[in-house]
């Protein structure tokens, strides 16, 4: 049987046996003697690729290399940019990176964190160090061309008037989530990153904004890394107009590749990208030494 397997997270645990994680977090055991071919399908990219492609659209105010692993620091106002982006085992001991990381951060009066795919073959070690697992996450992809397709009909809509700006403005911060007066240097570095970016403003026709978008161009892969409405404007539609406003300008930038990165406990997040047609990639976890870590916003 075909499935849809992660090329980057097989094991061999058993002689003759293949351990296989599917990009849905179910795990098989397939007899080595059974596999009769391997197919890649593309736009096929490692979940470090993923993570790091992602950094290019939401980039820290600092950064440091510890090997494989890079440390991210910015004002505490994201999970992504005040975090340990994990690329591999850890190439010293655990403790040791523990105490180095921590001193790191706390030079610059952030709690740490880490980003971990799954599996990463050594939470065990994470939690002799100290570390505990507090909230999970997900990259789903899927192609333009499918998302565009799939929210057409929503750019029909004539209740809504939904515009792309080069800019966020005061109007569109005030509706960032992740934006106050203490994280302003971090989310207008992120907002002014350099790459192409499309600001996406849903207004209804009395000229209220109801939702924000961001979407931003790297090579062929479009992320939709900002998708915020009002609460009381919430089960209307306007989080898929503004993906569908996204889509089609993904289109107009001749990308091919979408992602975007939602938290696990985000039901409504998750449903909307299933809705049109987005499947896991794979699944991270944050790690951190202090409970009260962990930001709202990825």
């Amino acid at each position: 049987t075909e499935r849809d397997w992660s090329s980057d997270v097989c094991s061999s645990d058993l002689k003759g046996i293949l351990r296989v994680r599917t990009r849905r977090g179910d795990e098989y055991g397939v007899r080595a003697k059974d596999i009769k071919t391997i197919r890649v399908q593309p736009p096929e990219v490692s979940s470090y690729d993923m993570q790091r492609l992602a950094q290019q659209a939401w980039p820290p105010l600092v950064t440091d290399a510890m090997g494989e692993w890079e440390l991210r620091c910015s004002q505490g106002g994201t999970n992504r940019a005040n975090s340990v982006r994990v690329a591999g085992p850890p190439g010293r001991q655990m403790s040791s990176m523990t105490r180095m990381i921590a001193d790191w951060y706390g030079e610059r009066g952030v709690s740490p964190l880490l980003q971990v795919t799954r599996p990463s073959g050594f939470d065990d070690e994470l939690e002799s160090a100290g570390w505990k697992r507090f909230r999970a996450g997900r990259v789903m992809t899927t192609s333009v061309a499918r998302l565009a397709t799939e929210t057409a009909a929503v750019r029909e809509r004539n209740d809504l008037e939904v515009e792309i700006r080069e800019q966020a403005n005061p109007e569109w911060l005030s509706l960032f989530r992740a934006y106050s007066p203490d994280t302003a240097t971090e989310v207008d570095h992120i907002m002014e990153s350099g790459a192409p970016s499309a600001f996406v403003y849903c207004r209804n026709n009395a000229g209220e904004l109801l939702g924000i978008g961001r979407a931003t161009l790297q090579d062929t892969w479009v992320g939709a890394t900002v998708l915020d409405t009002v609460p009381q404007s919430r089960r209307r539609g306007i989080a898929s107009a503004v993906t569908a406003t996204m889509a089609h300008w993904a289109l107009t930038m001749q990308a091919s590749n979408w992602y975007v990165m939602v938290f696990n406990d985000n039901a409504a997040a998750r449903a909307l990208w299933e809705r049109y047609g987005a499947t896991t990639h794979h699944q991270y976890d944050y790690w951190a030494l202090d409970e009260d870590a962990l930001g709202s916003y990825e």
